[in-house]
């Protein structure tokens, strides 16, 4: 070989090496990165579950724009632009309409509540079995921002449809002591109305408001995007474009969440239609206005159980757990990473509202009424269990109260068809 070929030959391939060297150190730190990160050895399907686990959850605070729709006695529920699901779920996220009958070796179940309520209902009809073997007929009526009344209105309409249903569950709490001053009182919105009320109704917006709307549309297709190319690109085996994909998730998500932020914040200044604003009382101070929605939470709990004896269902009640209520959770390292904000807008509320729900529930046990407080579920409990800054558990979670409230109804329940059905011990 000719020595200038030879040289560069050996020259190429010297760069050549060191260009694998550089790449190979590149891949290896973002591996390293990714686990110190999120404690998880980098794979596509942990990244997506991570981003869909954690970081759609701010994405749930804007859906309302695209996905929600008015119904004239519940507030508002599901469009999912298919007219069979529509109309067999009415617009709740179920497996089974809303509207059936009592039948000899069915167990129709209602699950009242919000987002929590939702991701417990279908841990609820998977874990069903391990205990009773009647297979139940599971109605969902949660629904992401549901809060009292919302439970009780979406239980009395389908009742007034003709509706039987054996038992009633409802899994709330957060959303009623928290929604109703965040994000409609501080905005001069009647608390008591659906969450984000004047956006949801607003014909005509302002243009600031317009010009939001389309900003928080914009990123959300733009995430949506980039979630399809994480499923689908030929590089998503690399850790390194998997830490780039990463970091374009939480530009996404904070720009999402300082758009919709500024939205909510918006409406404080902005002029309002009785329609928008409802019948507006003044509290003197938070605590009141906490205190007023919490005995609303008590009004509707104990209403929904007069139905139940007139309806002949049984009722449980849940108070769900919280990270923000004090001394209900030795944290983890990757919940006070992942799922602990001292500064979020919620905690406030939880710290000054989540005692007096505590206060109330015991109120509802005077009534007689299956009440459950499980604040405290996770205090011993040393796994992972929050996803979020908000509310949401991982499945570990879900699964912990899951097997709670089937235990408690094991343990209250009087029902014929749950007595002959239960699985031995």
């Amino acid at each position: 070989m000719h020595p200038r070929k030879d040289n560069k030959f050996k020259t190429c391939i010297f760069y050549g090496i060191l260009v694998l060297i550089v790449v190979f150190s590149i891949e290896l730190l973002s591996h390293l990165t990714f686990f110190i990160i999120f404690g998880k050895r980098y794979s596509p399907e942990n990244l997506r579950s991570y981003v869909v686990t954690k970081y759609d959850r701010t994405e749930q605070r804007a859906n309302f724009l695209q996905k929600d729709i008015i119904h004239p006695y519940i507030g508002y529920v599901f469009d999912f632009e298919d007219e069979k699901k529509n109309f067999n779920s009415q617009g709740f996220d179920t497996d089974h309409p809303p509207v059936v009958k009592k039948e000899e070796g069915k167990l129709n179940i209602v699950v009242l509540g919000g987002s929590v309520a939702g991701g417990v209902a279908k841990s609820l009809e998977k874990t069903w079995g391990k205990t009773f073997q009647i297979t139940p007929r599971l109605i969902n009526l949660a629904l992401p921002g549901f809060k009292q009344p919302q439970q009780l209105m979406a239980l009395t309409y389908f009742l007034s449809l003709g509706a039987e249903y054996d038992l009633v569950i409802n899994i709330d709490g957060f959303n009623d002591i928290v929604l109703p001053c965040v994000e409609n009182y501080t905005a001069g919105v009647n608390p008591f109305f659906p969450h984000s009320w004047k956006l949801r109704i607003t014909n005509n917006p302002a243009p600031q408001e317009l010009a939001l709307i389309g900003k928080v549309k914009y990123i959300q297709d733009i995430k949506h995007k980039r979630l399809a190319e994480l499923a689908g690109s030929m590089f998503n085996i690399s850790a390194a474009y998997g830490c780039i994909k990463m970091v374009q998730f939480i530009i996404n998500n904070k720009e999402l969440y300082d758009n919709t932020t500024a939205l909510f914040a918006l409406q404080k200044n902005s002029p309002k239609r009785f329609v928008e604003s409802g019948p507006l009382e003044q509290f003197k101070n938070l605590t009141e206005m906490h205190a007023a929605t919490a005995e609303i939470w008590f009004q509707c709990s104990l209403l929904i159980n007069s139905l139940a004896k007139d309806k002949g269902f049984e009722y449980y009640h849940f108070l769900q757990p919280n990270q923000y209520v004090k001394g209900s959770k030795r944290l983890t390292p990757e919940e006070n990473r992942i799922a602990y904000n001292k500064k979020h807008i919620y905690r406030q509320s939880v710290l000054i509202g989540y005692p007096m729900l505590i206060a109330k529930g015991r109120m509802l046990l005077q009534n007689h009424i299956n009440f459950f407080d499980t604040t405290m579920i996770f205090a011993n409990i040393n796994e992972t269990v929050y996803c979020d800054t908000c509310c949401h558990y991982n499945k570990r979670g879900k699964q912990i109260v899951t097997d709670y409230i089937i235990q408690e109804i094991k343990r209250h329940s009087k029902l014929d068809k749950l007595k002959l059905a239960a699985c031995p011990p």
